[in-house]
């Protein structure tokens, strides 16, 4: 080597060769006949071997997977046709090694020229790529395992970015909107939200991405979702959060409500339906019972009119104060039996819930005017407390006493073969807010094995029953939000208790 002159001679294979020992990609050169004659060490480990001796000699064809083997034969032939282009993309092909794995190479090729021109082989560089194809066949294959999931899921599903636009919408999705997926994709999400949400939705989403506060994320809710026909419907929304790196994705299942709803109004409707249905059953075994007591006042009507005419065909002044009398008994019997008529009325009409503030005396009062009909010739007697300091309740009047002439009626069959007949009716306050009513009998009691299903239907302790009565109490004591229960002692009696919301008076409290 001659340094004198500021210049370095040097063996220029021997510099070929360094370079080819520090490259980290595989330089390979192959003869005319695809036979391998050279390869640097990066291209020794790619095949798996330490030294060229390993190297199998019908390298490089017979380490390629047959399913590109062609691949590498129709781009070396172009080479040696000289139809290499500058802007052929890289050729990519498996490799099974030497040491029995498999992987993936991109590589490049250039004809390799002697002195005179002549083609003396081909040069071949080669990188492992295996990772990156792994990555994406393992995206490919989550994309596919999403589009199938998509495909395949229930329930209708919505995935969208942090921007709010649609990324995936399943097929259930498309159902139930009415959209395609190529109409969705990249749309902002509310677009599928009514007014107020969707005007709402923007701001909801930049609030979070800002301060991280949820306000539906990870909590299922019931909103309205909009349809491509413009028709609103209820769902359950369901919204999960996924982080990919710095980004965020959202996650919807979709429950459509509509049919729940609807089955749920027509159970309020046949609930109501077998309410009303219960007042005439009632009503029907009240009906002899009712006929006995509007005959006392009826009948005394007309002997009051009878006495007073007697006295009007034979008038005296003396006489004046005992017709007033006879006159006023009229009027008094006349109003006692238009009262029981007009709650008989009340009692069959039909209607829903109408809740309101009502004395609790005069609820319990008008309840008794046909719960206790015809008890007096059965031998029962019956007692009224109402603590003095419950005012008033919030209560529908008509259903409440539906319950209460349920309740009565039932103690005193209870009672048919009773020696002591006493019905007993109660009232108490329950803390603040609620009022505790309670009716007991001294009847034979309910057997142990049916005080726990008394309130379920079809559940009766009388021969003729049909055991609607009482599951119908409970679901008229439920919608009031109260609670009814049944304490029972056999030989000794039954007390039924139900709640009702208390309504303290204007500066009443409570200790």
């Amino acid at each position: 080597m001659d340094t004198s002159s500021g210049t370095v001679e040097f063996d220029r294979m021997g510099f070929t060769d360094a370079i080819l020992a520090t490259l980290q990609e595989a330089v390979a050169i192959i003869r005319l006949d695809h036979r391998l004659a050279h390869i640097n060490p990066a291209g020794l480990e790619l095949l798996g071997v330490n030294s060229f001796d390993e190297v199998p000699h019908d390298a490089p064809l017979s380490l390629i997977d047959p399913a590109h083997a062609q691949l590498f034969k129709t781009r070396y032939m172009n080479i040696l046709a000289d139809k290499r282009k500058n802007g052929d993309p890289p050729l990519s092909l498996d490799v099974h090694t030497i040491d029995g794995e498999r992987r993936s190479v991109e590589c490049r090729m250039a004809p390799l020229k002697e002195k005179d021109g002549s083609l003396a082989g081909i040069v071949v560089t080669a990188r492992d790529v295996s990772a990156r194809e792994d990555n994406l066949r393992s995206i490919s294959g989550n994309a596919a395992l999403l589009s199938a999931v998509l495909a395949t899921v229930p329930d209708p599903m919505i995935v969208v970015d942090e921007h709010g636009a649609i990324t995936s919408f399943s097929s259930t999705a498309q159902t139930l909107f009415g959209y395609s997926e190529e109409e969705v994709l990249g749309e902002n999400v509310k677009m599928l939200m009514p007014e107020p949400h969707r005007g709402m939705h923007d701001d909801y989403m930049q609030h979070y991405l800002e301060t991280g506060q949820k306000r539906i994320i990870g909590i299922g809710r019931v909103v309205e979702g909009l349809k491509k026909d413009g028709s609103q419907f209820p769902m359950d929304l369901s919204v999960g959060e996924a982080r990919t790196g710095d980004h965020k994705a959202f996650t919807g299942f979709i429950r459509d409500l509509t049919e729940k709803f609807e089955a749920e109004a027509r159970m309020q409707e046949l609930q109501a339906e077998l309410v009303h249905t219960s007042r005439l059953s009632a009503v029907g075994t009240l009906a002899s019972a009712l006929a006995h007591e509007l005959n006392q006042p009826l009948t005394a009507i007309a002997n009051y009119m009878t006495a007073s005419r007697d006295l009007v065909n034979d008038f005296k002044p003396t006489a004046i104060s005992s017709l007033r009398e006879a006159l006023d008994e009229s009027s008094k019997e006349a109003m006692r039996a238009g009262k029981i008529v007009r709650r008989l009325r009340d009692f069959v009409s039909k209607g829903e819930i109408d809740s309101r503030i009502l004395p609790l005396n005069n609820l319990i009062n008008d309840a008794t005017t046909l719960g206790l009909v015809g008890a007096r010739e059965q031998g029962v007697s019956w007692s009224i407390e109402v603590a003095p300091d419950i005012d008033n309740v919030l209560a529908d009047r008509v259903q409440i006493q539906q319950v209460m002439v349920n309740l009565m009626r039932n103690a005193i069959e209870a009672m048919a073969e009773s020696p002591t007949k006493h019905l007993a009716i109660r009232a108490r306050p329950l803390g603040g807010e609620q009022v505790e009513i309670s009716v007991s009998d001294s009847g034979h009691g309910v057997p142990d094995e049916l005080i726990a299903q008394l309130f379920q239907p079809f559940i009766t302790t009388k021969a003729q029953g049909m055991g609607m009565g009482l599951s119908i109490c409970r679901t008229i004591i439920e919608a009031h939000g109260g609670h009814i229960s049944v304490e029972s002692e056999r030989g000794v009696g039954t007390i039924f208790r139900f709640t009702l919301p208390r309504v303290l008076k204007e500066g009443q409290h409570v200790s």
